[in-house]
């Protein structure tokens, strides 16, 4: 009879080491959200439809690795039922979108790099030349950052005017291993 209580003692031990064990995997953001272990909390801002690209305000480096987390909805003609997406778009693609191999109005980033910046002698005009590189997001994306620069983010669109609704975009660093 005891070594059956011990039995008994000994798997619920067990299973508690092992739901602890499955839990240690996961820990809670500042915003409550369960993210995994290794990713820290950079910043979760929203990024209206209408606006274009939105500056994160967060200086990039190349290589560095981030995972962008993304919720919400669009429209990509405000009043259209039939143009209302999520965070990874509407399964249609046109050549003008900043991606064009990937679904217009999915959630997407890009990564400026600034080379110079001049002034135009006659209008006063700020000319700026930069490179940038524009990835896909969608709904969980895990991204190595193709250069060093400034992130934006954005929709895979190139007309705004139309556009409405927002996306919450949380954005994770990852640790280095």
């Amino acid at each position: 009879m005891k070594f059956l209580r011990y039995s008994v003692l000994l798997a619920i031990l067990l299973a508690v080491m092992v739901s602890f064990l499955a839990g240690a995997r996961t820990v809670q953001s500042a915003t409550g959200q369960e993210q995994d272990e290794g990713l820290v909390p950079v910043k979760q801002l929203e990024v209206l439809a209408v606006l274009g690209w939105v500056d994160t305000g967060l200086d990039v480096k190349e290589g560095e690795r981030f995972v962008f987390r993304v919720t919400g909805s669009i429209s990509l003609q405000k009043g259209n039922p039939i143009a209302s997406c999520g965070p990874e778009g509407l399964d249609l693609q046109t050549p003008q979108q900043p991606l064009p191999d990937r679904n217009l109005g999915a959630a997407v980033g890009r990564v400026v790099k600034v080379l110079s910046v001049t002034k135009d002698e006659e209008t006063g005009e700020e000319i700026r030349e930069e490179v940038s590189n524009v990835f896909y997001i969608g709904l969980v994306a895990e991204v190595e950052m193709p250069l060093e620069g400034r992130l934006y983010l954005g929709v895979n669109d190139n007309v705004f005017a139309d556009n409405d609704g927002q996306f919450t975009v949380s954005i994770f660093r990852k640790k280095k291993e």
